[in-house]
């Protein structure tokens, strides 16, 4: 029984770590370890037009992804409207952390603004339905490539 208990639980911390997804006092977060030689964060991130610096102190690099939109098949309607985001880039050596907060939807002409959490969160934990799990793999691997290969953006923009 003990195996079972064990194994159940080491199952389930380990699709919570698959999408990066975290629900932190009541708030959504994304975090990821980028492995990379990439030590110009700042020339990295001016890659990609809707992600902008606001500061830097310290190494650690605090910016806002604004009206960013992405498809999958699949997903919520809520995941085809434009979404904006916080973040923050702490560089490491051989590698940097990026965290992506405050995520927020934004629906086509009526500008209305939704927190993630609304979508994503119940009683401030992750969703784990099969729509939820569809929709953090989408957003997830498209925040991945946002911050790890920025300029194939810049080249198809």
């Amino acid at each position: 029984m003990r195996k079972i208990l064990l194994l159940l639980l080491f199952s389930a911390s380990c699709w919570s770590q698959a999408n990066n997804f975290v629900a932190r006092q009541k708030n959504l977060v994304w975090e990821n370890v980028v492995i990379s030689d990439q030590a110009n964060i700042p020339e990295l991130l001016a890659k990609h037009p809707r992600l902008t610096i606001t500061s830097s102190k310290n190494a650690v690099y605090k910016g806002k992804g604004s009206h960013i939109k992405n498809i999958c098949p699949d997903t919520s309607p809520f995941m085809e409207d434009e979404v904006s985001f916080d973040f923050e880039i702490e560089p490491g050596d051989g590698k940097y952390r990026v965290t992506v907060f405050n995520i927020v939807y934004t629906q086509g002409k009526t500008k209305t603004t939704t927190a993630a959490e609304k979508y994503f969160l119940e009683k401030g934990i992750l969703k784990q339905d099969a729509q939820s799990k569809k929709d953090f793999e989408c957003l997830g691997i498209y925040f991945s490539r946002i911050f790890t290969m920025t300029m194939i953006y810049k080249n198809k923009m």
